[in-house]
C-alpha cells in the first residue's frame, strides 16, 4: 500500500507551494472517524503543515479565505444516498481541491479539483481522471491497536438506507458505526471489534478494522458497488483472512470450522 500513499503525498506537496492547506473531514458516522484518523496520521507523518476545519457550515463556505489548497476528506459522500458533492463544487470555485480517496457512484466534473479513488474499478470508470489510493483508514496500520484473539462472532450489519436488507439480522447484531460521528475517537471502535474472533459485516470500516486487527472477516455487499470494489482493490491480496460473500448467507458454524482447518 505504501507506494499509493506516497503518490498521494507527493501530489499534495506539489500543489501546496505557497498556499495555506486546509483539511476538511467528510461528515459521517464512526466509521468515517477511522478515515479522519488515518488522514491526520498521514498528514503529520508527511510533515504537511495544515489546519483542520473540524466543523464546516455549508452555508458559510463563501466566508473562507480564497486561494487555499483544500483537502476534502475521503469517504462515500459521492453516491445517490449521501451526496456531499455540492460542498466541493463551491470550494473549487476559488480554491484548489484534492478529494482524498473516495468511492464515486456519481460523476463529478469540477474545475480546480483532483480526485483520488479508493477502488480501481467502477469509481475510476465514473471519474476517469481520478488516481487510485487506498482508503485512508488503512493508513492507521496493522500496529495501530493491540491485538487479541477474541472470542466468538461479532455481527455488525448496517441498519440504515445503505443496507441491502437481504440479510436476516442476528439477534446480537450491533451497528456500531451509528454509535459515533466522524470526529469521535476511534479507540473505542477498535476495542469493540477486537473482542471477537470472527467478524460479520457489511460496513466497510468495520471490515477494515477487522483486517488491521488480524480477525477473520466475513464481508458482505451494501446497496451499491463500494464494498466489493474496495475488497478487490485493497483487501483481497493484502489480508489473508478476509472473505467477501455475494450470496448474503451467513456461514454455518461447521462451514467456518472447515474453512479454518483448511487454512
Amino acid at each position: 500500500m505504501e507506494k499509493h500513499f506516497e503518490i498521494l503525498k507527493e501530489t499534495i506537496r506539489s500543489h501546496c507551494q505557497g498556499k495555506r492547506v486546509l483539511f476538511i473531514p467528510n461528515r459521517g458516522n464512526w466509521g468515517d472517524a477511522l478515515i479522519r484518523s488515518g488522514t491526520l496520521k498521514f498528514l503529520h507523518e508527511a510533515r504537511i503543515d495544515f489546519t483542520e476545519i473540524r466543523k464546516l457550515d455549508p452555508t458559510k463556505i463563501h466566508q473562507l479565505e480564497k486561494q487555499h489548497l483544500i483537502l476534502y476528506g475521503g469517504g462515500g459522500a459521492w453516491c445517490n444516498l449521501w451526496d456531499h458533492s455540492g460542498i466541493v463544487a463551491e470550494l473549487s470555485q476559488s480554491n484548489t481541491v484534492i478529494v482524498l480517496p473516495s468511492t464515486f457512484e456519481l460523476q463529478p466534473r469540477f474545475e480546480n479539483t483532483l480526485f483520488f479513488s479508493r477502488d480501481r474499478f467502477t469509481s475510476l470508470q465514473n471519474v476517469p481522471k481520478a488516481t487510485f489510493c487506498h482508503d485512508m483508514a488503512f493508513y492507521l496500520g496493522i500496529d495501530f491497536h493491540p491485538k487479541k484473539a477474541g472470542k466468538g462472532e461479532g455481527y455488525f450489519f448496517r441498519t440504515d438506507p445503505e443496507s441491502t436488507n437481504c440479510i436476516q439480522l442476528p439477534k446480537k447484531n450491533r451497528d456500531i458505526s451509528r454509535l459515533g460521528k466522524h470526529l469521535s475517537r476511534v479507540t473505542g471502535f477498535f476495542r469493540i471489534v477486537n473482542r471477537y474472533e470472527r467478524i460479520f459485516t457489511d460496513r466497510l470500516h468495520v471490515s477494515i478494522a477487522g483486517c488491521l486487527l488480524g480477525k477473520e472477516v466475513h464481508f458482505y455487499p451494501g446497496s451499491y458497488f463500494k464494498n466489493e470494489a474496495v475488497f478487490k482493490s485493497s483487501m483481497e491480496e493484502q489480508f489473508e483472512f478476509v472473505h467477501f460473500h455475494k450470496d448474503f448467507a451467513l456461514p454455518h458454524r461447521d462451514e467456518m470450522s472447515s474453512r479454518r482447518a483448511s487454512q
